[in-house]
């Protein structure tokens, strides 16, 4: 009956054997519109959000799928910037999201990035990906392939930067 009942309502149409075959098992717990506070030194510091999510035991993790949101938070608990994607998992065990599809990055100082997998890695907290990215800082669109940053797009590296990009120096 409980099966029956989750199939039924599910809002992003995921029903539990579209859940089954993506991960090959079926969840210990799931959630619709759920939100997931992740916290360290006592701090908020990312508040993950989705359409539906699906909670396992063996291994620990999480799977996300539908409007998959992270909103960072700095140290002070001021939010910081926002991460969207189509899908997105949480590995317990290496204390690792993937977000997964459209990833989309944008700080609140109006830094972007976007991408089609990138990481953030709670322990070190941040976010990188290997893909391809562009980068769009308030005078420029970098291009490249590899990225890591601080999730707040302050202090960044693009691994291999593509493209070419044009100063005017004033001269003295």
């Amino acid at each position: 009956m409980a099966i029956l009942f989750m199939n039924s309502c599910d809002p992003v149409g995921q029903s539990l054997e579209e859940v089954k075959s993506v991960s090959g098992r079926i969840p210990s717990q799931e959630s619709w519109n759920p939100v997931i506070r992740i916290n360290s030194v006592d701090k908020e510091n990312v508040q993950a959000r989705a359409a539906y999510s699906a909670h396992y035991d063996d291994p620990k993790e999480i799977l996300f799928i539908g409007k998959v949101r992270l909103d960072f938070f700095d140290l002070d608990g001021n939010h910081s910037s926002v991460m969207s994607a189509d899908t997105g998992r949480i590995d317990d065990k290496r204390r690792l999201f993937t977000a997964r599809g459209n990833v989309f990055v944008e700080s609140d100082s109006g830094m972007t990035l976007s991408t089609s997998i990138m990481y953030w890695n709670e322990e070190q907290e941040t976010i990188f990906t290997d893909q391809s990215i562009i980068f769009t800082t308030e005078t420029d669109t970098l291009y490249g392939i590899g990225f890591e940053s601080d999730a707040n797009l302050q202090n960044w590296t693009i691994t291999n930067p593509t493209g070419v990009t044009y100063r005017e120096f004033a001269n003295d």
